[in-house]
């Protein structure tokens, strides 16, 4: 079986993140990882923070340096480093990871931090994967209709995500596919979940057809029984 993290910042372009690219996906090559998914901020305050502002291909150009480093290095380790963006809207404080996407798609698609949820969601239903990251940690009402799955165990150290409200409303609603991550910013926050497939997994896009289709495994061993709760549930 493969391990892949899905959630995972770098210090060159997330401004919370404090391990170099590189360093991050040598960390994970040696706790036996196949790949992992560069998921970095992006929303109006980090924009707003560069020079670029209010030219978006010269701060897309920016944000993909943590991951092209990573990129790179996982080229030289044999490691699938996927792309991915944990997006934020003006309207509220949560946060959307986003998969079945490249490098180009974020550039065509200028200034998509000044939408509303609803608004991305109806545009990019059919496009895109958009899974709730650690919904319940800075809200109390997740517009789950707005998403196709949600995060049920995020295992930052630092953040009370409130895992078991999110379970609560993945067991409301089965239809909504259901993903883990370590989500790390720092040392130490690296390894501590996974999803498990029987195939690599190559770019974004393959990401999305493996979690559309239910081909993976969830792995944390912190949120165990999580994981044994969320297979019990039957994906309509």
């Amino acid at each position: 079986m493969y391990r892949y993290e899905l959630h995972l910042h770098t210090m060159e372009t997330s401004r919370c993140g404090h391990v170099r690219a590189a360093d991050q996906v040598r960390t994970y090559h040696g706790l036996g990882y196949q790949g992992l998914c560069v998921t970095d901020h992006l929303h109006r305050e980090y924009l707003s923070l560069m020079d670029c502002h209010d030219d978006w291909k010269a701060c897309m150009d920016r944000y993909l340096y943590g991951y092209r480093l990573a990129r790179k290095e996982g080229e030289q380790l044999g490691m699938d480093i996927i792309f991915g963006v944990e997006l934020r809207f003006p309207e509220n404080e949560s946060d959307y990871l986003i998969f079945g996407i490249d490098e180009n798609w974020l550039y065509q698609h200028p200034f998509i931090t000044e939408m509303d949820h609803q608004s991305f969601f109806d545009r990019f239903k059919d496009e895109v994967l958009i899974i709730h990251a650690h919904p319940y940690r800075n809200n109390d009402t997740v517009f789950y209709d707005c998403v196709h799955g949600l995060e049920v165990a995020n295992c930052n150290p630092r953040h009370d995500s409130r895992n078991e409200l999110a379970l609560a409303l993945a067991k409301a609603n089965p239809h909504l596919f259901r993903t883990v991550g370590s989500d790390a910013h720092r040392k130490g926050d690296e390894g501590r979940s996974a999803i498990l497939t029987e195939v690599r997994i190559p770019d974004s896009y393959a990401l999305k057809d493996i979690i559309t289709s239910g081909a993976y495994t969830l792995w944390c061993p912190e949120y165990e029984y999580i994981l044994k709760e969320c297979e019990a549930i039957s994906h309509v």
